[in-house]
């Protein structure tokens, strides 16, 4: 299985990063096949109880490019595209809401029913942070190869990963000094 980046501030920021590339020539989609949504799915502790499909995994790759967009756009400062903001809708049509039980440690949600309420629940925190009433600022990865797209909630954030980008920038900031 792919290992899953994470580390953006929220799982619906996180899901924009399974696919790589997605400003160059080559990109890679982690989440390509029912197996691989699956497995990042259970990583976000959005599991569905159902099956996850094919048409599952074509459905994810469209909102996950919508909420893209919308991010991109409102990082920008741009009106969110029409049909974005329509499969926002819709995508926010199939939430049924949140279920708790008890557990050892107090209350555990009910996992989504199925792929469309899990990506109901990620649609529900992108509105939320796209609306301006989540805990954050959105911001784009400073690093120009990269596509990211994190949550700043410390308002000096400059990277999506410092692990990757950030050190990446760094490194060629200092060849760019000593001329190596």
């Amino acid at each position: 299985m792919a290992e899953f980046r994470k580390g953006n501030g929220a799982a619906w920021l996180d899901l924009l990063s399974t696919l790589s590339g997605r400003y160059q020539g080559e990109q890679l989609d982690t989440v390509a096949t029912p197996a691989h949504l699956r497995a990042w799915l259970r990583a976000n502790d959005l599991e569905p109880r159902s099956a996850v499909t094919i048409e599952d995994v074509a459905h994810t790759g469209e909102v996950r490019e919508s909420l893209h967009r919308l991010a991109a756009a409102a990082i920008r400062g741009d009106g969110p595209a029409p049909s974005d903001l329509r499969r926002l809708n819709a995508v926010l049509r199939n939430d049924q809401g949140l279920q708790v039980s008890r557990s050892a440690h107090g209350l555990r949600l009910h996992r989504p029913a199925s792929v469309d309420d899990a990506l109901a629940r990620l649609a529900r925190q992108a509105a939320l942070d796209l609306s301006g009433h989540g805990h954050g600022t959105l911001r784009a990865c400073g690093d120009d190869t990269c596509a990211g797209i994190f949550l700043d909630t410390t308002g000096r954030r400059r990277w999506c990963l410092d692990l990757s980008c950030g050190n990446r920038l760094r490194v060629r900031a200092h060849r760019d000094r000593t001329g190596s």
